[in-house]
């Protein structure tokens, strides 16, 4: 690979970027290790450094959120021929996986192609897995069925090679409803379903946020329109990625997202770009609209997904299983996939809080279907819920993590499965990330801790900041650093404080926006 120097001011990573983008892994698999150039540039297709010296990590793209059974047991013989047997399901409904050797990557490549599966685009500077809600087809608050459209703006956004460099990734998600189960506030590009009065009819379009994201500076995302036809949705997405394209910095890295363009430019610039991109390729703008456009839809939930009997459109029942860490075996994601062919509708969907469904599911072998997962080390309760903690994969594999996550998770899961907590079970959420770059948002839920080295008299011990009482349009406030053998005993004062303090049905994060953060500072004097 030959690198280009140029007098423009431009990050090491542009100038690898500008030398060109493909790479012949036979080649260097013949080589048996990867330049600092190619390992840069394999990140395009979803190959990436791990934390293990001679190991590699490979992220699967799952547009949208679903696989098919085949695709599933396909999957899971690759992990067992070239990842030590285990996938692990990211916070964007990928999976990936890891102890990957550099010779070996062709084959896990040709091997997962067979059914249709991808590692390409998985990293690098562009768009990445496009997500959706997981009830997306058949939950009961959706105004549309997000799915066919959060597919095919992975495809095309994917095929576009004119959106190949980009400053940094560009994150898009579709949520079927108001209750924004697929986070759209915390991406580049959110999607929300809407059902709004126009012209003297209700409409089903599509209200669209632009600039959200966490890693070391989190950022809301706003409202770019607050309503789109169907129709056109497609072409603003595409829009808003040569928007980012065209604005990006790429220079400094660290500044180079989305959010940084929108915070620079303000919303109004950006949404006169957005229709210049759309006007410069012929696409219609008529109907796309700025002004308050209230959703006139039934009412939602705050969180939709925590009611384990919850009902859907074709009154079918979903299992939704609990993963723990995240992480599977190939022995249990082929079993899942056996469930899914016998009992349901011959898929898999992943979630953002790294579990797994299967939907399509006669209600009268649902117990049944529960007991086979169970079966498998795999459990069915608590989702979305207060054990339902999300870590990322922290030192165990990723080389920027300072924090073991699953250590802290490990300590934690005991503490909330206590019977005294029950009554709040639904009403908490936790996520642990390993450093700044926030892959698993803790900014947005409940208790988010977020990993750090604590400074001691002699070197430094493994730590975590604390944050309660965010969600994505609020993130949490600051309670404290506090080092990893505290963190229970902290999580534990905080949670007999809400218990304390709760009225009705409130979230943690609702009671500590009606109270005030006085009241949880407190604890930490006790």
């Amino acid at each position: 690979m030959q690198r280009q120097l140029t007098m423009e001011r431009l990050s090491e990573d542009e100038e690898v970027k500008a030398s060109g983008l493909n790479l012949d892994f036979d080649e260097i698999a013949k080589k048996g290790v990867m330049s600092k150039e190619e390992g840069m540039v394999a990140k395009w297709y979803g190959v990436y450094g791990s934390r293990q010296p001679g190991n590699l990590m490979a992220r699967i793209v799952i547009p949208g959120g679903v696989i098919t059974a085949s695709q599933a047991r396909q999957i899971a013989d690759t992990a067992e021929n070239h990842a030590q047997g285990r996938i692990s399901i990211t916070t964007r409904q990928s999976l990936q996986y890891h102890w990957l050797k550099v010779i070996r990557i062709p084959d896990m490549m040709r091997e997962l192609a067979t059914e249709g599966v991808s590692t390409f685009h998985g990293c690098g500077d562009v768009t990445r897995n496009v997500t959706a809600c997981p009830m997306a087809e058949n939950c009961v608050h959706r105004r549309l069925d997000v799915r066919p459209f959060a597919r095919e703006s992975a495809r095309l956004l994917t095929d576009a090679r004119d959106l190949d460099n980009l400053p940094r990734k560009f994150k898009v998600t579709w949520s079927g409803c108001r209750g924004n189960c697929a986070q759209p506030y915390m991406n580049c590009a959110g999607v929300i379903a809407v059902a709004c009065g126009l012209d003297g009819s209700r409409q089903t379009g599509f209200k669209v946020v632009i600039g959200g994201g966490m890693g070391w500076k989190g950022f809301v995302a706003q409202e770019l329109f607050s309503f789109v036809p169907q129709d056109r949705v497609i072409p603003v997405i595409r829009a808003m990625a040569l928007l980012f394209r065209d604005h990006g910095d790429r220079y400094n890295r660290a500044k180079a997202r989305l959010k940084f363009v929108v915070a620079r430019y303000g919303i109004e610039r950006c949404r006169e770009i957005v229709l210049e991109n759309m006007q410069a390729e012929g696409e219609s703008v008529e109907g796309l609209r700025t002004e308050p456009m209230p959703d006139v839809g039934e009412p939602v939930p705050a969180r939709p997904l925590v009611d384990e009997t919850f009902q859907t459109c074709d009154a079918s029942s979903v299992v939704r299983i609990r993963v723990p860490k995240g992480e599977v075996t190939h022995q249990q994601l082929r079993r899942v996939a056996e469930l899914s062919e016998m009992f349901g509708d011959q898929r898999i969907y992943t979630t953002n809080r790294q579990n797994m469904e299967l939907h399509g599911i006669d209600p009268a072998k649902t117990k049944q279907v529960k007991q086979e997962v169970l079966a498998t080390e795999l459990f069915t309760d608590g989702v979305e819920g207060i054990i339902d903690i999300v870590p990322c994969v922290g030192t165990t594999y990723c080389p920027k993590a300072v924090s073991t996550t699953r250590d802290l998770y490990d300590r934690l899961v005991p503490l909330v499965a206590q019977e005294k907590f029950a009554s709040i079970a639904g009403a908490v959420r936790i996520n642990i990330t390993g450093c700044p770059n926030s892959c698993s948002p803790y900014r947005i839920v409940d208790i988010g801790f977020r990993g750090m080295r604590i400074r001691e008299e002699q070197g430094s011990v493994e730590g975590y900041e604390m944050l309660i009482g965010g969600d994505q349009e609020a993130h949490g406030l600051r309670l404290g650093d506090f080092k990893l053998a505290d963190c229970p005993a902290i999580t534990e004062l905080v949670l007999h404080k809400f218990l304390e303090l709760r009225e009705g049905d409130e979230t943690l994060t609702a009671c500590i926006r009606r109270t005030g953060m006085a009241p949880w500072e407190e604890v930490l004097s006790q």
